[in-house]
Formats: structure tokens, C-alpha cells, sequence
């Protein structure tokens, strides 16, 4: 049964909220830099450092990357009156699930099984 216009328009908005803030977020971790010596000179230990922080910052830049475009799949799915059912079997998601995570593509069942699947690679 697909989801009442009320309820799709409650997920609707909060994914909205979740875009707005994952942009917040990557533009204020876009806008810190990573500090040196007054000399521009680092010894190695300040380099190693330095180059585990750069990769840190990397990492999450990538999870929020992936969770924005969840974010807009689901956006999308909406405007394409897909939204809530699921991309693996057909049917529809639950409401609980999607409460949970708005953005979710699978049912619970799928996604166990996609990662029983990825765990066996």
C-alpha cells in the first residue's frame, strides 16, 4: 500500500533537513585547514601526523558524501512516486524503517541479505 501524501511529505521534509545539514557540515569541515610551523618546516612525526589527520578528514568527507546521495536518491524516488518501496524485492518498505531511515532503498530483508552478500566477498 503506498504511502499516504501526509506521510510522504513528512519524509519529504525531513530529508530536506538532512541534506541542509550534511551540506552545513561539509562546507564547515571544507573551511578549517590544517595548521604548520611558523617556518612552514615540519619534522616527521608532525608530517606523519599531519598525513593521518589529511586521511582522517578524507574518510568522513566520504561517508557524508555517500550519505548525501542517499539522501538525494531518496529525494528523488520521491519525485518519481517510488519512494518506500523497495529496490530489491518490490515491496513496500516499512513505515517504522522509514522512519528510522528515511533514506532507505531496501526492507529489512533485503538489506540483510545484501550484507550476508558482501560479507561472503
Amino acid at each position: 500500500m503506498p504511502l499516504k501524501a501526509v506521510k510522504l511529505e513528512k519524509f519529504k521534509q525531513q530529508l530536506i533537513a538532512k541534506r541542509r545539514q550534511l551540506l552545513t557540515e561539509v562546507r564547515g569541515s571544507n573551511t578549517g585547514s590544517l595548521e604548520t610551523s611558523g617556518d612552514g618546516i615540519q619534522d616527521i612525526a608532525d608530517q606523519a601526523s599531519s598525513a593521518y589527520t589529511k586521511e582522517f578528514l578524507l574518510s568522513i568527507g566520504d561517508a557524508e558524501r555517500r550519505l548525501l546521495k542517499q539522501v538525494d536518491d531518496a529525494l528523488e524516488r520521491i519525485r518519481q512516486q517510488t519512494f518506500g518501496q523497495c529496490e530489491g524485492c518490490g515491496e513496500m518498505i516499512s513505515e517504522r524503517r522509514l522512519e528510522a531511515l528515511p533514506f532507505a532503498k531496501l526492507c529489512i530483508g533485503c538489506q540483510e541479505e545484501e550484507e550476508r552478500a558482501r560479507s561472503r566477498r
